[in-house]
């Protein structure tokens, strides 16, 4: 009879031992050192509909710039420059541009976007030479689950998934790494891809690279403890582990 007991009392300690260990975490841990790899670039983001951009048309002579620059012309002192102004990609993918009138800017770069506004601008005779500068106004990221809800705003224009987990601050024990889905709105679709934190194949997926108003999820890992069962299960497992330790020697020494 004493030696089920043993059993038992060992059976419960190495169990409860096991669910107190956290499984292995961390992030890239098949990617080898000192192994060159192909770096893939950052893909240009192209605009979509509802986007907003801000774009700012100069020219050596300001006055000529002025008319396409909607906030007109600030002076301060002896120093002169042109204001920006924000448009907006509406259901079409057209903007109103001053002077220039309807553009259609949906599935373009924002080089691409500068380079016809400057085209424009030149071949209709109004600036000989004008530099256009464009830049999204909207690119954030949103990011929900295990780790945090937050809405991170994105400064130029790229940002990858290595550089948003670096922004959250949550233990990582609890995130289920090797299944966090990311959701992409393309063409009015919402497509959800399956992103392994863990594994270096994460550099190839066609979201590494994130995009305006992308939606990173982060599921839990595995059964979740509430704070009192988790601060019990931390008290109590060594506790059981010591007892069946114990009973281990004494089931030996019994035989």
């Amino acid at each position: 009879m004493k030696t089920k007991i043993s059993i038992w009392i060992l059976a419960a300690g190495v169990l409860l031992a096991s669910c107190s260990t956290p499984a292995k975490t961390g992030l890239l841990r098949d990617l080898d050192y000192n192994i060159p790899e192909e770096a893939i670039p950052a893909p240009e983001l192209r605009l979509k509909m509802d986007d907003r951009i801000s774009i700012q048309v100069f020219s050596e002579q300001l006055e000529l710039a002025a008319p396409f620059n909607t906030a007109g012309v600030q002076i301060e002192g002896d120093a002169s420059s042109l204001l920006s102004a924000t448009y907006g990609v509406d259901a079409r993918g057209d903007i109103e541009f001053p002077i220039l009138g309807t553009l259609h800017v949906e599935g373009k770069t924002l080089n691409e976007v500068q380079k016809m506004i400057a085209d424009e601008i030149a071949q209709r005779g109004y600036i000989k030479d004008p530099v256009v500068k464009a830049e999204l106004e909207n690119f954030t990221v949103t990011v929900l689950g295990e780790l945090g809800q937050m809405v991170i705003p994105v400064e130029g224009n790229s940002m990858n998934l290595l550089q948003v987990m670096a922004q959250l601050s949550n233990d990582l024990e609890t995130a289920k790494l090797p299944d966090v889905m990311v959701i992409r709105t393309v063409d009015g679709k919402r497509e959800a891809y399956r992103v392994d934190f863990q594994s270096k194949d994460i550099y190839n997926s066609p979201v590494f690279y994130l995009q305006q108003n992308d939606i990173v999820y982060v599921k839990p890992r595995g059964l979740k403890l509430s704070n009192g069962g988790d601060l019990f299960l931390k008290i109590l497992s060594p506790t059981i582990s010591a007892v069946s330790a114990i009973a281990y020697m004494l089931l030996w020494s019994a035989r």
